[in-house]
């Protein structure tokens, strides 16, 4: 029988299970790298938990971000549950349009803090609150920070250009209707863009393609 309390178990090396556990007479979300191997457990799992942590402590008071809450034992971060749906699960036009322009506002904010997402095109990083319908950005574990002063702010404002493709996929599918038509200029050049991004899925299942012929 499945675990009605997990919300993610992908299995693999890097990846956490997530689930929702009790918190103060309510509800958080755990995300938590203890069933891994002793590699990841021990030595990559702190890292990478006080990584997020602080991150979501620098965006803390940002509406749309949830809350970091606490590290468990090195090896977890509890954040704030927020209950809802992905913004996968609403058909177009489901949505009011202010969906799109608080989630326009969020990353504003976030950009203004200095860190960059980077995995906003993946439909279950931007979840929908049932409570008031506010959209989230969550899942800031590929995210970075970029201070004013640093010598990569060159490189970051290029990085902001991926979070901004990311909502705009969103507001194609999502707010169609909102869309302009230099945001579908952006969107033709970041694509042509990503084809060279080692790391983009598109990149990835073409050289796989490539291998297997």
């Amino acid at each position: 029988m499945s675990d009605p309390s997990i919300l993610r178990d992908k299995g693999g090396f890097l990846s956490p299970v997530i689930r929702v556990v009790p918190r103060a007479g309510g509800r958080a979300v755990l995300k938590d790298f203890g069933s891994k191997n002793p590699l990841t457990r021990n030595l990559l799992a702190p890292i990478l938990v006080r990584r997020e942590f602080c991150l979501l402590r620098r965006l803390e008071g940002i509406p749309g971000i949830p809350r970091a809450y606490a590290i468990i034992g090195r090896h977890a971060l509890m954040t704030e549950y927020i209950a809802g749906r992905t913004i996968g699960k609403f058909r177009p036009g489901e949505l009011p349009d202010r969906v799109y322009h608080a989630l326009e506002e969020t990353l504003r904010s976030v950009h203004r803090r200095g860190v960059l997402h980077l995995d906003l095109r993946q439909k279950k990083n931007i979840l929908i609150s049932e409570a008031d319908g506010r959209p989230y950005l969550i899942d800031f574990a590929n995210a970075v920070r970029v201070d004013a002063a640093s010598p990569w702010r060159g490189l970051a404002r290029r990085l902001q250009d991926v979070d901004r493709s990311g909502l705009l996929k969103f507001k194609a599918r999502n707010f169609p209707h909102l869309l302009t038509g230099a945001d579908r200029a952006f969107l033709q050049k970041h694509e042509r863009w990503r084809r060279f991004w080692i790391f983009s899925p598109h990149t990835l299942r073409e050289r796989d393609s490539a291998w297997r012929t």
